[in-house]
């Protein structure tokens, strides 16, 4: 009998060498993961249930999380802070542990749960949505979120800068969006190519949420009318405009952007020296 454990033993330990140097570890905890959670993933949680979504009643950082809530069918309300009720709002959220490092988004579950910051925000309910990335991409995942942020400080940098100008809101769509698009570009999936039509392996997982994102800031804020020529900024990007495009027809994404919940893109403020206010069309 003790013999035989040994060999048996011994036999499972072969085998998972075998796996393991064969390079098929990744793809067969990928199977196991999905098998045990019924969700696809490196990381997966459990279901979240009811999101409470702590933010501003503007887009901004919190507009790729209610994306993702809208794209797997999580139920959630939110606390839409305005500058007045803010203040009050941020201190008790700092008292109550909400807010890490005092700022939002953040979200918090039915049962108590909460995480701040928006990229783990976003995260963790790809985990909970079967929207992770696979552990094996998770580099390719963190490279493509990290660049995302990277792209958009350049434009939240400029919109926020008390100096901003026309002269700066051209020199933005003429110099920097085509070199930080680029970029992103080169790492842009082949939509027309089968089953890769995402950031990260053959299915939509939390950081094209964030991609889009970007790419839709970019787009309004070209297509905004400050009494300048408008600019299409996709248009020399043809694997960024395709994925945008699909992502965007998506049919619960799609219902999300033409709802009357969305907020309208808005400037935070009009660049000096404009004479109009009006979006285009």
């Amino acid at each position: 009998m003790k013999m035989e454990f040994i060999q048996v033993a011994f036999v499972l330990v072969a085998a998972l060498c075998a796996i393991y140097y064969s390079g098929q570890g990744p793809s067969l905890l990928r199977k196991c993961n999905e098998i045990l959670t019924g969700k696809a993933g490196c990381a997966p949680v459990g279901d979240v249930d009811f999101i409470t979504l702590h933010y501003f009643a503007g887009r901004g950082r919190g507009e790729p999380i209610r994306m993702l809530l809208e794209e797997a069918g999580i139920p959630y309300n939110q606390t839409n802070f305005t500058k007045d009720t803010w203040p009050e709002a941020k201190a008790a959220g700092i008292k109550s542990g909400y807010y890490t490092y005092g700022q939002v988004p953040a979200i918090v579950t039915s049962s108590g749960f909460h995480v701040a910051q928006s990229q783990a925000v976003l995260h963790y309910l790809g985990r909970a949505a079967g929207m992770d990335c696979d552990c094996d991409l998770m580099h390719q995942c963190e490279v493509v979120a990290l660049g995302v942020e990277d792209v958009r400080s350049k434009l939240s940098k400029m919109l926020y800068d008390p100096e901003f100008s026309l002269d700066m809101r051209d020199d933005y769509l003429q110099n920097v969006a085509p070199v930080w698009l680029g970029y992103l570009e080169k790492i842009a999936p082949n939509v027309q190519a089968k089953n890769a039509g995402f950031f990260s392996g053959n299915r939509v997982t939390w950081v094209d949420f964030l991609v889009f994102d970007v790419l839709e800031n970019n787009v309004e804020f070209g297509m905004y009318d400050v009494g300048r020529p408008l600019v299409p900024v996709l248009d020399q990007f043809p694997r960024l405009q395709s994925f945008y495009n699909v992502f965007k027809s998506r049919p619960r994404i799609a219902d999300y952007l033409k709802s009357k919940k969305r907020a309208e893109y808005k400037l935070y403020k009009m660049p000096k020296g404009s004479s109009t206010q009006t979006k285009a069309q």
